[in-house]
């Protein structure tokens, strides 16, 4: 019992870096389920970019206004903020503290989900394939006779396996983004 006693007391003393830790935890956890499970690039160079940059940018950014609203010490600073100045002023550098303190708890998430994003590299991949100098990669002579639009279809099915021809040309260009992403 005394040792589920100094646990508890333990977590209870180090509660926000827990709390760091378990939403570091489940950031990592939904990046990696989200990768592996439901990641499928649209392999069409209208939506390639949007959709891989959206990737790394729109989760993180609800992960900060969720990890921002739900710390307990947002409630604080809005009542220090809008309280009347009466016979205490106001100390700008609480609230600036504050502030960054939450800040920075609120960054924990977001950061985790775009290196992960970014070490898997697959978002990454479907953002820049199109942008490929393909030339680069062996054998060349599979763009003669492209046109411009040709070329920009066949850069944007790299990522996916099952449309590209070439398997050749595809793993050097799909190595070659993802060494880029990390």
């Amino acid at each position: 019992m005394d040792k589920f006693r100094m646990m508890f007391q333990f977590l209870q003393a180090n509660q926000e870096s827990f709390m760091n830790g378990i939403c570091g935890i489940m950031a990592l956890a939904s990046a990696q389920m989200y990768s592996a499970f439901e990641f499928s690039c649209p392999c069409m160079p209208e939506y390639n970019y949007t959709y891989g940059i959206g990737l790394l940018i729109i989760p993180p950014i609800w992960f900060f206004l969720l990890g921002f609203v739900l710390n307990n010490n947002v409630s604080v600073l809005a009542e220090e903020w809008k309280r009347p100045i009466g016979k205490r002023h106001k100390d700008p550098t609480i609230l600036r503290y504050m502030f960054c303190s939450i800040t920075q708890r609120s960054l924990i998430a977001p950061a985790v989900w775009v290196s992960v994003s970014l070490m898997d590299g697959k978002s990454f991949l479907c953002a820049f394939s199109i942008n490929l100098n393909i030339e680069k990669f062996g054998n060349y002579s599979v763009l003669n006779g492209l046109t411009e639009t040709d070329k920009l279809k066949l850069l944007a099915r790299i990522p996916c396996e099952k449309l590209f021809e070439h398997q050749e040309i595809r793993v050097a260009a799909t190595i070659y983004i993802k060494c880029i992403s990390q």
